[in-house]
């Protein structure tokens, strides 16, 4: 599942990297990310990791705001985008190979583990909480950033607005949205089908024993124009969820 997954993000990470590159230009688009991280994070400098940074869109974003921040993620081919953006921006992002379920730090690493976008696409999203917390010092913080990507409100209206979309986030965004549709094999190994999210994420950081459990269950980060609402509007609404591991 995991190399399959692996092959699916790196098939067309150029072309995805390219919009990525406009938003980490953009402040209009930095900003409200900005404003997020800070009010869960607070504001001193903190030894951050974020899990499966794809292109580096967290990592660096957090490295501008003067954390210092380590990415990690299991595509050769997205990491070598992050370095090259990280270049590019003139930041100091550590960026390496991991496996989200089996990190490579030693226990109690760092201040903050963050992660947008990811959670849905791990096989086991215990074991991945699990280990997030182990290289969480005591006292830190994690932070999930997900959405109801695969849930049971997939209605037929929002199928058909999706597939017309397409063709438009193409045009748009010079990109191949196609190649980031998740097959038959692999949504069988999506663990949230049909799963309630954020709930269920609750229940995860509950049993981890995970204290001052925070929820914005509908992340809004700017007023979406004609052509991002056309584009995305099907979508659910992002959340976060956020919690502190528990002292000694």
């Amino acid at each position: 599942m995991k190399e399959a997954i692996e092959k699916h993000w790196s098939r067309d990470a150029g072309s995805y990297n390219k919009s990525v590159q406009t938003a980490l230009r953009s402040e209009e688009t930095k900003g409200p990310w900005k404003d997020i991280f800070s009010r869960v994070l607070g504001t001193s400098q903190l030894n951050i990791l974020d899990v499966g940074t794809g292109p580096g869109s967290v990592a660096l974003l957090l490295a501008e705001m003067g954390h210092r921040v380590t990415g990690v993620d299991f595509s050769e081919a997205m990491l070598d985008n992050a370095m090259r953006n990280n270049t590019a921006l003139g930041l100091d992002v550590d960026f390496k190979k991991g496996d989200a379920e089996n990190l490579p730090f030693a226990d109690g690493t760092f201040d903050a583990v963050v992660n947008r976008f990811v959670l849905w696409t791990v096989p086991d999203p215990k074991k991945a909480i699990r280990e997030w917390k182990r290289v969480l010092k005591p006292g830190g913080k994690l932070v999930i950033i997900d959405g109801n990507w695969y849930d049971n409100r997939n209605t037929l209206k929002r199928r058909i607005w999706r597939e017309l979309s397409l063709p438009l986030v193409m045009i748009t965004e010079r990109r191949n949205p196609y190649t980031h549709k998740f097959g038959p094999e692999l949504k069988k190994g999506i663990w949230c089908l049909g799963v309630e999210r954020p709930e269920a994420d609750k229940i995860f950081l509950e049993e981890e024993s995970f204290r001052d459990i925070y929820l914005i269950e509908e992340i809004n980060t700017k007023r979406p124009t004609l052509f991002e609402y056309l584009k995305y509007g099907y979508q659910e609404k992002a959340f976060l969820i956020a919690g502190s591991k528990k002292s000694i």
